[in-house]
């Protein structure tokens, strides 16, 4: 049965002044080597914390110039990829010395914004923002193999759906879902959302090929489960919205939607079953526009901000 809300004890790990960073957004988790990678979209790096216990540990960070937006972990190829200002996409290696590999650039003029890792054809898709394209990136060699053109100009979250091989990509100005076929590199459809959604995130359960949206809408906070089957709207939940960043948990069947923006302050909400149904919402605190879920210790990870300066707080999945 559902609970409006889940009070969990929150964990503060406060980022060294040494990183000079000053916001902190996307994170992405290495399982295997228990690493934690931290966009910081200020000071132009990516924060790595060691997470093999409870409590994260700070190790470096990996400096690069521009901006950070999306950052997503190619495990299988031993790099993170970064999507950051000039539209660069920025290849970093995950071995010992970090080393930047590349910079891509992505042929725009704005910023490449939030990136999805498909690990079986080892391709990057980056949703250039501002320029209305989507970018597709072999992640072997850190090349451009083409664009999606012609597309809105709210573009946010790219995912690839291994359901029917396509890849989804929400725009929260056109209030839009664009289905793109990756091997043809080209726009197949494009599905109007009736409901004001506006959608930032998403995320894909491919068991049950439904979706959850993260809406913007400011005025009526909502989230949206959407039905790539029948490519329309399945549900509509009241219980928290106005989010950012959503990721799926296959070994929960959770979907984890960080709504920073929620009217009653910053929460994690937890959706999952068949049909996506949500659970639960989790307190957070100001910045927690992300998320992650780190499997060994059933810790789910956000960015936070605390006295001004980035800050990363951890707590324990709840149980339902």
């Amino acid at each position: 049965m559902a609970r409006s809300t889940t009070v969990v004890p929150l964990n503060l790990t406060l980022i060294p002044e040494l990183a000079q960073a000053k916001f902190s957004d996307t994170l992405d988790i290495d399982q295997d080597g228990q690493l934690l990678y931290l966009g910081d979209n200020w000071s132009g790096g990516v924060d790595v914390f060691d997470i093999s216990t409870p409590q994260p540990v700070f190790r470096k960070t990996i400096k690069l110039r521009g901006r950070i937006y999306g950052v997503v972990l190619a495990k299988n190829v031993g790099k993170v990829f970064v999507g950051m200002t000039g539209s660069v996409l920025a290849a970093l290696d995950t071995g010992p010395d970090n080393k930047v590999l590349a910079q891509i650039h992505t042929g725009g003029s704005g910023h490449v914004d939030l990136i999805d890792y498909d690990p079986d054809h080892k391709t990057i898709f980056a949703a250039n923002r501002l320029d209305g394209f989507m970018a597709c990136v072999d992640a072997v060699t850190n090349e451009m193999v083409g664009r999606v053109e012609g597309l809105g100009g709210g573009l946010e979250q790219p995912r690839f759906n291994p359901v029917d091989g396509m890849v989804y990509l929400t725009d929260n100005r056109e209030n839009v879902l664009y289905q793109i076929d990756p091997v043809a590199i080209r726009l197949v459809n494009t599905f109007k959302i009736a409901d004001d959604c506006f959608p930032n995130g998403m995320a894909i359960n491919p068991e049950n090929n439904q979706a959850v949206l993260a809406c913007s809408n400011k005025d009526r906070p909502h989230t949206l489960i959407w039905d790539l089957t029948r490519q329309q709207i399945d549900s509509v939940i009241d219980e928290s919205g106005n989010a950012d960043g959503v990721v799926y948990e296959a070994t929960l069947d959770r979907f984890l939607v960080a709504a920073s923006g929620s009217s009653q302050g910053p929460v994690v909400g937890i959706f999952g079953g068949t049909p996506v149904r949500f659970l639960t919402k989790v307190p957070t605190v100001a910045g927690a526009s992300w998320v992650a879920y780190d499997r060994k210790h059933k810790l789910v990870y956000v960015p936070a901000s605390e006295s001004g300066k980035p800050a990363l707080v951890s707590f324990t999945m709840p149980d339902d």
